[in-house]
């Protein structure tokens, strides 16, 4: 009989309509529809001695308060360790507003943009799909594959002076491979399927107004709607997607062509694997402390910038001509610039995670390992340059890096985008070496796992 075991179940969020919708700060309107069912998606994976929880939730992100909350939810129903529960994010960005990092108490109140009790059901429908995975537990065997799929492409764009612009940059770095899971009952159905890959869900734009999971939510119904996965449960992990945007956007018709396209590369990639039934785990959460940005040269330079147009303005005698126009504006700038970094301070200020006196945020990795796969849970929005030193460490055949795990701590771009700049770089909470610090506590973990017990 295998070794390994596995579970799977999926629950609908059933977000309301009529509250607002999360990931555009542009977006106008409130929620109309549903396009496709938002859901929490779990896989539970035991060797026998270790049993681990993946949960794939249809939301922007979780926070760690909340992860937290969920975790310990499917520990005292499954007696999974909470540190072996993984709740990942597949940031859609055509999903319901809520507090990402805390759940309301019973005493908040908010406009009528929100819905408290719906928020406050969302812990426990998340865990529910762990939970109701756990009691689905049989014997099964598992593939390994690798698909070629190039929807996601670099969206940090130079121009001509230097400076980074949001924009399709189609000689950066991005992915063209997915990685793929494949878990098969003793009679060879497909039970469950695992698929990873780096780009973000805004195939779909601000003029949006249904609920969606975005282009990885036709991936899914690909792969269950197949003959090879009928009857199965697929589940999306996304990557480190930081730096990465659809070369495509725009419509539903776009994402459906890009999402089935995923679908069937997952398959494609499994096929013909050979099946897994030995494959011991080992499952690791570690804590980690990442330096904040150093803000107060900036901060300075900003007060400086203002003061010296408020000047201008005050200066000006030539009554309401072009030149006031101008001089208004380049205030309005400057105290534009100036807000985005004291509300980056007051995040710091407010944030339970930060020990201000070291100017660090504290959050954690997890880290699940089965046979030679490796799957790396970083909690934020890593650039896909860390993905792909992770995925060439040595000791894993395949590692992958999935990003939104357990917690939020925004963008983790790499060192030399901080020299450059650009919209992830300026809204960035980490200093330039956590990416680094990530990357290198992960693969001295992965090695410590390979070599086993000491």
């Amino acid at each position: 009989m295998s070794r390994l075991h596995a579970g799977a179940a999926r629950v609908k969020l059933e977000p309301p309509l009529g509250i607002a919708m999360i990931g555009y700060g542009r977006r106008t309107g409130r929620a109309l529809g549903v396009h496709d069912d938002l859901a929490a998606q779990a896989i539970v994976i035991s060797d026998g001695t270790t049993r681990a929880a993946i949960i794939s939730v249809d939301v922007l992100a979780i926070g760690a308060r909340v992860a937290d909350e969920i975790r310990a939810a499917v520990a005292a129903s499954t007696g999974i360790a909470d540190d072996a529960v993984m709740v990942c994010a597949t940031h859609t960005h055509s999903g319901p507003i809520f507090k990402i990092f805390a759940t309301p108490k019973p005493d908040a109140k908010a406009g009528d943009d929100r819905d408290l009790d719906w928020e406050r059901t969302l812990p426990k429908k998340i865990a529910r799909a762990a939970i109701e995975a756990n009691n689905r537990l049989e014997p099964v065997t598992m593939r390994v594959g690798r698909g070629h799929f190039t929807l996601g492409t670099n969206r940090r764009l130079r121009r001509a002076d230097g400076s980074i612009q949001l924009a399709a940059n189609y000689a950066g770095v991005a992915e063209s491979e997915l990685l793929a899971l494949g878990f098969y009952s003793a009679n060879g159905r497909a039970l469950a399927y695992v698929f990873t890959y780096p780009c973000h869900g805004v195939v779909l734009c601000e003029d949006n107004l249904l609920y969606s999971r975005d282009w990885p939510g036709f991936a899914l119904d690909e792969i269950e709607s197949s003959a090879a996965g009928e009857g199965a449960i697929a589940i999306f992990l996304q990557g480190a997607t930081g730096n990465i945007d659809p070369r495509s956007r725009g419509s539903f018709e776009v994402a459906s062509e890009h999402g089935h396209a995923a679908g069937r590369a997952v398959l494609e990639g499994l096929r013909g694997q050979p099946a897994l039934e030995d494959e011991p785990m080992a499952v690791k959460r570690i804590r980690l402390a990442l330096k904040l940005r150093d803000l107060d040269a900036r901060l300075a330079e900003a007060h400086r910038c203002v003061a010296q147009t408020k000047a201008s303005l005050e200066n000006h005698r030539a009554g309401e001509g072009f030149q006031l126009k101008r001089l208004r504006d380049q205030h309005e700038l400057s105290l534009a610039q100036l807000a985005a970094l004291e509300s980056l301070e007051e995040q710091n200020r407010r944030d339970r995670r930060v020990d201000l006196a070291r100017r660090e945020i504290k959050t954690t990795m997890t880290i699940l390992t089965i046979g030679g796969v490796a799957i790396v849970g970083i909690p934020g929005e890593p650039f896909v340059e860390f993905a792909h030193a992770l995925k060439a460490n040595s000791w894993f055949s395949h590692t992958l890096v999935v990003g939104y795990c357990n917690d939020l701590i925004g963008y983790i771009p790499t060192r030399e985008a901080y020299a450059e700049g650009g919209y992830e770089v300026e809204t960035a909470r980490v200093g330039e070496d956590a990416g680094e610090v990530v990357i290198a506590t992960a693969l001295e973990a992965l090695a410590s796992i390979a070599a086993g017990p000491h």
